[in-house]
C-alpha cells in the first residue's frame, strides 16, 4: 500500500554486490556474470547471461549446489579485459557493444549468436580492453527479410538474430529508406536471441512487401 509516513529505507551504494554463485569456481579478477537462473558465474561462451562486471575474491563452489555461497562482484567500474584472438576488437569498435568469450576475454562478434553481451568499448590497447558496464546495453542486428504476399488484414513474421536479446526486453525497428506502403512493421523478442519483424497489411487488397534490410535494436531491461 501507498506510505502514509515517512520511511526508514536501507541503501547500500551497489558498487560491491554479494551475490548467490552457481555450482562453480570463479577465481578473483574473472568476469562475472548472471546467469539464466539468477546465480553468478564465471563469464564463458554461452547466451542468455547478464554481465555483472569483476570478481573481487576468489570462491569455489563446484562441490556444491547453487546459491550456497556467495562471491563479492564490484560493478559499476570500468575494467580492462583481454581482447579475443577469434574476433579481436579495434579502435574502430570503439563505442560499440562488446561479448563475453571467456572469464578473462572479450569478443568483438557474438561469434555467430553463441555469446552474450559485456558492455560498451571505451578503449582498446595493446593489452587489453576497457569495457564500461552499460545500465541498459543495446544490441543490435540486421537481415534482409523477404515477407511473402500479405493478404488483407493479414499479418507475417520473419526474424533476427540478436545475441543477448531476450523476451521482455524493449525492441526499436529500422525500416528501410523506402517501407512498402500500406503494411506496418513492428518488433519484439520472441525468443533468447531472436526478433520477430511481424508485417500487418492495413489496406483491403493483399500486398507483397519488397526485399530489404531492417534493423533490430534491443534495449536490455
Amino acid at each position: 500500500m501507498a506510505l502514509a509516513a515517512d520511511r526508514n529505507t536501507q541503501m547500500k551504494d551497489g558498487e560491491l554486490l554479494s551475490v548467490p554463485l552457481a555450482a562453480v569456481k570463479v577465481f578473483a579478477g574473472a568476469i562475472v556474470a548472471a546467469n539464466s537462473s539468477g546465480y553468478a558465474t564465471k563469464g564463458q561462451a554461452a547466451v542468455g547471461m547478464t554481465y555483472l562486471g569483476r570478481a573481487e575474491e576468489q570462491v569455489d563452489n563446484s562441490g556444491g549446489s547453487a546459491g550456497d555461497k556467495k562471491i563479492l562482484v564490484r560493478r559499476g567500474k570500468d575494467f580492462k579485459w583481454k581482447n579475443s584472438a577469434t574476433s579481436a576488437i579495434t579502435q574502430a569498435d570503439f563505442g560499440k557493444i562488446c561479448y563475453i568469450e571467456d572469464d578473462e576475454t572479450v569478443s568483438k562478434t557474438d561469434q555467430a549468436g553463441t555469446l552474450s553481451a559485456a558492455g560498451t568499448i571505451v578503449g582498446v590497447e595493446s593489452d587489453g580492453v576497457w569495457v564500461a558496464e552499460v545500465g541498459k546495453a543495446r544490441l543490435t542486428a540486421t537481415a534482409t527479410l523477404d515477407f511473402g504476399s500479405i493478404n488483407a488484414a493479414a499479418s507475417a513474421d520473419l526474424t533476427i538474430t540478436v545475441a543477448g536479446a531476450a523476451v521482455n526486453d524493449s525492441v526499436s525497428l529500422g525500416l528501410p529508406a523506402a517501407p512498402t506502403a500500406g503494411i506496418m512493421f513492428r518488433g519484439f523478442v520472441s525468443a533468447a536471441n531472436t526478433v520477430t519483424v511481424r508485417a500487418t497489411n492495413i489496406t483491403g487488397s493483399p500486398v507483397d512487401p519488397a526485399s530489404a534490410t531492417y534493423r533490430a535494436t534491443v534495449i536490455k531491461t
